[in-house]
């Protein structure tokens, strides 16, 4: 059955039936309702490559502005890549045509002060950015926005996230360790970093370890913020012998270059969340690209006319990239002859 042929089994028009199919505000929830009901009793169907062809057309150009979104940044929140996250979610709003708010808030506001004031800048779907506590949570009216949120640090309510694939990178880091010819790969991480992957880090390196020979095998080491110290890690270091050592981060671990270098023997590197100036290997955890997602999913949201706590939260997960650093520039000149003479 074609669109037409319902429309005028309807007694509508073409467009009063695409508009009410598609959850339009240009007709009523009541028409949409009937229409959807009708529809479903007589069986249409709409045909997808029809679809996606008259999508790719309206959406040709130029959007029109659509809505606002929001994207909320938690108190006291000291995330590397919290800006890439933003700016991916920036780039995907504009180019769906909808408005972005970077709203910082404290809980001081409140949930009816902030719900107040997200309606008045007419915000229909919000992101809920990296949470400062790992099991934190947000008061919000929740049924009057779409919504999603990135990582595991928000714990409830339980909404449509975003994560970095968290056990496939440890698994592609030591993979990636293997072919470079370690053997020893040991794991340095912080409790909390392990509980905002959902302990998928943890969980991850100790699979593929219980596979390794046990000649090959390293304990991890798992220790708390508080207990981590230089004294901690080299009596690790020289106790388990590992031939590269994979942390978080290097910005979580000042010094680890300088003591592994202090080392008896040679240890490697290597992160699980690499910047882009790292000297080491690592996992580009592609936050623009989890931006980008976040607000995909508020858009799929905002056209079926969703809002609040889904009944069945949308888990979704990305894949990072091993990225080698840029090799090492050759000394020349003066600064060659310098470094011969010393």
């Amino acid at each position: 059955m074609t669109l037409g042929k319902l429309a005028e089994i309807l007694g509508l028009s073409k467009a009063t039936v695409s508009y009410a199919l598609r959850n339009s505000p240009m007709v009523s929830a009541k028409t949409q309702a009937w229409v959807q009901k009708r529809a479903a009793e007589l069986g249409y169907s709409p045909n997808p490559v029809a679809s996606a062809f008259l999508q790719q057309i309206r959406t040709q150009g130029s959007n029109p502005y659509q809505a606002n979104l929001a994207f909320l940044i938690p108190p006291k929140v000291r995330y590397n890549h919290l800006d890439s996250l933003q700016e991916g979610a920036q780039e995907r709003a504009h180019e769906l045509g909808y408005g972005m708010d970077i709203i910082p808030y404290e809980k001081e506001h409140g949930s009816a002060r902030l719900t107040k004031m997200l309606i008045a800048r007419g915000i229909l779907g919000v992101i809920i950015g990296p949470m400062s506590n790992v099991m934190g949570h947000l008061d919000l009216d929740w049924s009057k926005f779409a919504c999603a949120t990135y990582g595991y640090s928000m714990d409830h309510p339980a909404i449509h996230r975003v994560v970095h694939h968290h056990c496939q990178g440890i698994r592609t880091a030591f993979r990636m360790c293997r072919q470079k010819g370690f053997r020893r790969i040991g794991f340095a991480l912080s409790t909390e970093s392990d509980l905002r992957s959902n302990r998928l880090w943890s969980s991850g390196y100790l699979g593929v370890q219980h596979l390794l020979p046990k000649s090959e095998r390293v304990n991890l080491l798992l220790t708390s913020n508080e207990q981590w110290g230089p004294e901690e890690l080299e009596k690790w270091l020289l106790k388990e012998k590992p031939d590269v050592l994979i942390v978080h981060a290097l910005g979580y671990f000042p010094g680890i270059q300088n003591i592994l270098k202090g080392m008896p023997f040679k240890v490697g590197c290597a992160v699980l969340d690499r910047e882009p100036d790292d000297p080491c290997a690592g996992i580009d955890q592609q936050f623009n690209l989890s931006g980008k997602m976040l607000v995909d999913l508020l858009s799929a949201q905002i056209r079926h006319n969703e809002r609040g706590i889904p009944q069945t939260p949308i888990l979704s997960m990305v894949d990072g990239v091993w990225v080698e650093p840029p090799p090492a520039r050759p000394v020349s000149g003066k600064k060659e002859r310098a470094a011969a003479r010393r």
